[in-house]
């Protein structure tokens, strides 16, 4: 039983440094194998559900991100989008995920509505996904010994699709389907009639089954008066019918003292409950037999009917929208299955998605205890929480330590380790702490030990194991900063050993070069000499600042000045800017210099035109001329744009494509004088974003003749949020 007992320590403390290692496959292999020592430990069953929770987050985040990423910078409305959009789709296709596919087909058809490939595609998958439901409820109704309605959504699946390649499928099923399947076997009613009785019974039964019925008594008697009636009978028309019957009666004279030899063959007769239910089982059998020979002889040699099948519109999931609002603090962490979620403003946080299973969130902030939920959101849910953050200190939490040895050398058994929290020891390995930062050790005589500073934060129970040293050996201490949301990866002299958010290494005394790296953060990279006292180090990783690209017209040809510096001469590539405001200036000889105010945000293309006014009309311009009324009014265009930020409820819900119509009062000069929403289909804040971009934008104003005039035109912005 002591032995037993290590084994699943060892286990569990292989498991745990597993999770540490980012390895959480490897982890529940293990704890399933001590579980398998161990069946009735609750402990290790609640770390199995718990788990396996965290890869199946993992992996459909990581299949969401793979399916949804697009090159970046490209314009959203090229046919470049359109042919990504496609090739995911396809992909998705081959996995087996014809939702996926679908969503991706449509975002390409919001942007180019009229492209025959999408719509085709679109077409195929929605016949596609309907035949694979139908396919399942015939599939379930065989298995559930009902081959009608098995066979009426096959014949539904026919229906819409004749050729579908699920059909073979079903086909093969329905051939393969035995009675014994559907008619489960019956107690019978009647005890087995015994040999000597058999033909009593039969005889007796002989009027049901017999299409005249003849009169019990006296066999010898009977016979004889009504064949003395139809011999009366004989001299008037009657129906054949009668004539017929008169041809039984002699035989049964003649067979009275034997009993007929076709009788002796007959059945003992069934209940008529029983004869009814099988016949008609068999009828059912033969009629599906019968349906799925025509539907293959049709599909093989036909190919099904010409017309097309109507097509059943698909109606995509509605997602949840869930705020969470943290009152009490700021510099607050949100993630979602250790996805890092934005605030759409100071202590709000919306989510929003189509995943509708137990999900992980946790809010952090610096100074403040971790909270962990676990909710299960349902479709098209909309829900508002409130909650405040307990300061450190605030909870107890259970603490449970383990230990581990190093490389080669023998475990001499949890009795032998002593254990000390902030300096002093405890009884055993387990303790009560409060929530705060803590300094925990391993002491095992003849070996070294290295003190770890641990935040503890979390409310619920923890655990962490010590590594005990060998003389020449130190430890590697690196962990994530409070305001770095999200897991990280670490790594020793460029291999990975650990992936979360706290990293304990063992190594032998010597020189290393450490990195921790994060999708959209800096990396941070330091290289280390490991001596007796080992390495700690809290890691902050700023968020990465993309920067953002200015494109100019090539024609005509100008000197590009930012901010009053020179950057270049058209054409060229562009040049990268930080995130920020700039004035731009394009200067040639033959014209006059055209200035632009640029907004270039992270990781988007900015792009702006010559505005080529000629020094020669320039001169023109000045010479005064008197308005003609009657002209018509030019419309004024847009010659200088920013993009609209895209509003964070927007943002979290995702998958929004569409425009916005905005009434804009453009004045003399260009410039915007006002500006009010005409139809704002999106919602979620794109109204107003919209309207906030355009105030910003510069025209080239209307002119009647060759005066500027004030006119309202009506713009269109377009939102693409993936």
């Amino acid at each position: 039983m002591g032995l037993g007992d290590d084994k699943v320590k060892k286990l569990l403390q292989a498991a745990r440094m597993n999770i540490q290692q980012g390895e959480r496959r490897e982890a529940l292999r293990t704890y399933r194998e001590a579980l398998e020592l161990d069946p009735d430990n609750q402990q290790i069953l609640d770390r199995i559900n718990t788990v396996e929770r965290e890869i199946s987050a993992m992996d459909k985040f990581n299949k969401s991100r793979s399916t949804r990423v697009h090159s970046a910078g490209r314009n959203i409305s090229s046919s470049g989008f359109v042919e990504d959009c496609i090739k995911r789709s396809d992909e998705a296709s081959k996995a087996g995920d014809e939702v996926r596919a679908l969503q991706e087909l449509e975002r390409a058809k919001r942007h180019d509505p009229d492209n025959k490939v999408v719509k085709k595609k679109i077409k195929f998958i929605k016949r596609l996904i309907k035949a694979n439901e139908l396919a399942d409820l015939a599939r379930s109704g065989l298995k559930g010994n009902n081959p009608v309605t098995a066979l009426d959504n096959i014949r539904r699946v026919f229906d819409i699709w004749p050729s579908a390649p699920v059909l073979s499928e079903l086909l093969d099923l329905i051939e393969k389907f035995q009675p014994a399947a559907v008619a489960p076997e019956k107690k019978k009613p009647e005890t087995v009639v015994p040999a000597k009785k058999r033909a009593e019974v039969i005889a007796e039964e002989e009027p049901v089954v017999t299409p005249i019925p003849i009169p019990s008594g006296p066999p010898e008697k009977k016979p004889e008066k009504p064949v003395e009636d139809k011999k009366k009978k004989a001299a008037k028309p009657v129906p054949e019918k009668k004539e017929k019957a008169a041809k039984p009666v002699p035989d049964k004279k003649k067979k009275a003292v034997k009993p007929p030899p076709e009788k002796k063959k007959k059945p003992v007769p069934l209940p008529e409950s029983e004869k009814g239910g099988r016949n008609r089982i068999y009828l059912i059998i033969g009629a599906v037999v019968i349906l799925a020979i025509i539907v293959f002889a049709v599909i093989k040699f036909t190919g099904g009917p010409a017309t097309e099948p109507e097509v059943i519109e698909y109606i995509p999931p509605q997602p949840f929208i869930e705020t969470i609002v943290v009152q009490g603090t700021t510099d607050i962490n949100l993630t979602l299955d250790g996805v890092p979620v934005h605030e759409n403003r100071p202590g709000v946080f919306v989510l929003s998605d189509t995943v509708f299973n137990e999900r992980i969130i946790e809010i952090s902030a610096e100074g403040f205890e971790t909270a962990v939920l676990n909710p299960r959101f349902e479709e098209a849910q909309v829900n508002v929480d409130t909650l405040m953050l307990d300061s450190l200190g605030t909870s107890i939490v259970q603490v449970t330590m383990g230990y581990t040895m190093p490389e080669g050398e023998d475990d001499p058994g949890l009795d032998a380790v002593i254990f000390l929290i902030d300096g002093e020891e405890i009884e055993g390995n387990i303790d009560s702490i409060q929530t705060g930062i803590h300094v925990f050790e391993a002491i095992l005589e003849g070996y070294r030990v290295m003190p770890e500073s641990i935040l503890v934060n979390h409310t619920i129970n923890f655990e962490h194991d010590l590594n005990i040293l060998a003389a020449e050996q130190s430890q590697i201490t690196l962990q994530l900063s409070s305001d770095t949301p999200g897991n990280a990866s670490f790594f020793i002299d460029g291999s990975r050993v650990a992936t979360g958010r706290r990293m304990t290494e063992v190594l032998p005394f010597g020189s290393y070069y450490l990195q921790v790296t994060m999708d959209e953060r800096e990396e941070w990279g330091a290289s280390i000499n490991l001596g007796h006292d080992g390495y700690n180090r809290t890691v902050s990783l700023a968020e990465l600042i993309l920067p953002g690209h200015l494109m100019v017209g090539p024609e005509p040809w100008s000197d590009v000045y930012v901010d009053g510096n020179h950057v270049g001469t058209t054409p060229f590539g562009g040049v990268e800017l930080e995130p920020g405001t700039y004035t731009v200036r394009l200067s040639n000889p033959g014209f006059e210099d055209d200035v632009h105010t640029v907004e270039i945000a992270a990781g988007e293309t900015s792009a702006i035109q010559f505005n080529a006014v000629s020094i020669v009309e320039a001169v023109e311009d000045t010479v005064e001329v008197e308005p003609v009324e009657d002209l018509p009014i030019s419309s004024p265009f847009a010659i200088q744009q920013t993009a609209p930020v895209v509003p964070s409820l927007a943002s979290a819900r995702g998958d929004l494509h569409g425009y916005v119509t905005l009434a804009v009062l453009v004045g003399v000069d260009g410039s915007v004088q006002n500006v009010t929403i005409v139809n704002d289909p999106l919602g979620l804040g794109c109204g107003q974003a919209a309207v906030d971009a355009v105030r910003t934008w510069v025209f080239s104003p209307a002119m009647q003749g060759s005066q500027p005039v004030e006119v309202t035109t009506n713009v269109s912005v377009r939102f693409d949020i993936e």
